[in-house]
């Protein structure tokens, strides 16, 4: 209950603070903050961060007063971890759908939904494939067969979780606050806290859960170039998930790196950090962190936005994804 309690203080916290402000004027502020969109909607999609709360990057300086984001997205993914300790071995999608608006110039709020659940997408073939044409290393892919839904860990003296397709993995809503505490014509620096709540009542991955998110955010945007950095710390309960022990706190991280390439275009480059949730020795690679990579494309319409995002798991390959494709469709509004 503490930790609630805490998680409910520091949400509201932020919005007692005043921004710091550099010498810049109002004109020069508001023609280096126009309407960018700020880092892609992605999140680590590791087998144990998918059942919990995984933050987003916010970027400080997107939004002015008045203005909202509202999106949605779909995405899906191949697990594929083989190692003595654990074998993983399915598939999940996801979609997600949610606003963040600003009643303030200063301040942020948001809410999102999430629904991911475990679905033959069929990415089996098409990761064997990639990996035959970059001499990429199978790891044991091509020695079962595709399309399962399969997990084990043959420590633990239970039965294989198998077959389990159409079983929810996570449905949670997610409240967002954020303060922007400094400001000038080309860096930004915000606070922000998550409050999340999961309920998946039946299945495989049954499981409730209400869990908190302390972050600070930065941005910085000069010409084409936009850079956008968050660091995060959860507090989570302290039972299993995804059927694994789970900390109680964790951190998370990540940069955003995006080009205007012309009025219309822009490429984004992510990478995600995420400490391990677990501390179990046996669990092998499960406790080390977590590195992702996204490769996004957003194309600009007048008010709206379409991205299409690559996500590949990096350095540790058997605690997180194989690989996601996702695609989110944004809009930006006055209220």
């Amino acid at each position: 209950m503490t930790l609630s309690r805490t998680a409910y203080s520091l949400i509201a916290l932020p919005f007692t603070l005043q921004p710091t402000y550099a010498d810049e004027s109002k004109d020069e502020l508001t023609k280096a903050h126009s309407s960018r969109l700020g880092p892609l909607i992605v999140q680590s999609q590791a087998p144990l961060q998918i059942t919990g709360l995984t933050p987003l990057l916010h970027d400080p300086t997107i939004l002015k007063n008045g203005e909202t984001d509202v999106f949605a997205s779909a995405a899906i993914a191949s697990v594929w971890a083989n190692t003595p300790e654990y074998q993983f071995d399915y598939y999940h999608n996801q979609f997600m759908v949610g606003f963040l608006h600003a009643p303030s110039d200063t301040n942020k709020i948001g809410v999102w939904y999430q629904y991911r659940y475990a679905a033959n997408n069929r990415l089996d073939g098409l990761t064997e494939k990639f990996h035959s044409m970059f001499g990429i290393d199978q790891n044991g892919r091509t020695e079962v067969d595709e399309d399962r839904f399969f997990i084990d860990f043959p420590n633990d003296n239970s039965a294989p979780r198998e077959d389990f397709v159409g079983d929810p993995l996570l449905s949670a809503i997610n409240l967002y606050g954020e303060h922007t505490v400094y400001r000038s014509a080309h860096h930004a620096v915000s606070v922000g806290a998550t409050l999340f709540f999961n309920r998946v009542s039946h299945g495989t991955f049954a499981n409730t859960s209400f869990e908190q998110a302390l972050q600070i955010n930065y941005g910085y945007q000069r010409n084409k170039h936009h850079v956008t950095a968050s660091l995060a710390i959860v507090y989570r309960p302290d039972k299993p998930q995804h059927f694994v022990s789970v900390k109680s706190t964790s951190m998370s991280g990540g940069i955003s790196y995006q080009y205007q390439w012309r009025k219309n275009h822009e490429f984004i480059g992510e990478y995600l950090l995420s400490q391990a949730k677990t501390d179990t020795e046996s669990l092998g690679e499960l406790n080390a962190p977590v590195h992702e990579f996204a490769l996004g494309y957003r194309y600009l319409f007048d008010a709206s936005a379409l991205e299409l995002v690559a996500l590949e798991n990096m350095f540790n390959h058997d605690n997180s994804t194989d690989i996601v494709f996702t695609a989110t469709f944004r809009h930006r509004l006055m209220l």
